[in-house]
């Protein structure tokens, strides 16, 4: 039954995506996920593993915990550890501060990304911009954009 029970939880992700992977078109689809409180990731990180698998590239943020107290072992890894692609291609980072750099490090023109979830992951998209236009800038000056410094 739990298999039945992870499949169902992933359903409405695998819409979003399915969706989401025609607005892509002929681009790749990069996703953020934040997994929301942790009870929801213990019992159906394997359906939102499976649904993220129709991404090209998945960041997974650690457990938008709201409510509930962290469970000892119950992380956005098992999420991640879920998602049928290859290992390159998904990244657990438990730090909100270093998602969106690594989101937008995966980012390629043309691609749609997508922040997915529950909590505060929505706030992530205007830090992946920030760091897309760092690059661009960076890119068109020369510079390391982070650090200043001629490249």
């Amino acid at each position: 039954m739990r298999g039945g029970v992870a499949a169902q939880a992933g359903k409405a992700s695998r819409a979003a995506l399915t969706a989401a992977r025609q607005v892509a078109g002929s681009g790749r689809l990069v996703v953020v996920f934040q997994p929301h409180l942790y009870s929801r990731t213990r019992e159906f990180a394997e359906g939102f593993g499976a649904a993220l698998g129709l991404a090209d590239e998945v960041v997974v943020m650690d457990v938008y915990g709201a409510r509930e107290d962290p469970v000892p072992g119950i992380t956005g890894a098992l999420v991640a550890d879920a998602v049928p692609l290859p290992a390159g291609r998904v990244l657990f980072e438990p730090s909100w501060s270093a998602a969106a750099p690594a989101l937008a490090e995966r980012a390629r023109p043309g691609d749609l990304v997508m922040t997915m979830g529950a909590g505060d992951v929505s706030m992530v998209g205007p830090e992946v911009l920030d760091a897309l236009r760092s690059r661009d800038d960076a890119d068109d000056t020369g510079t390391d954009a982070a650090a200043g410094v001629p490249r």
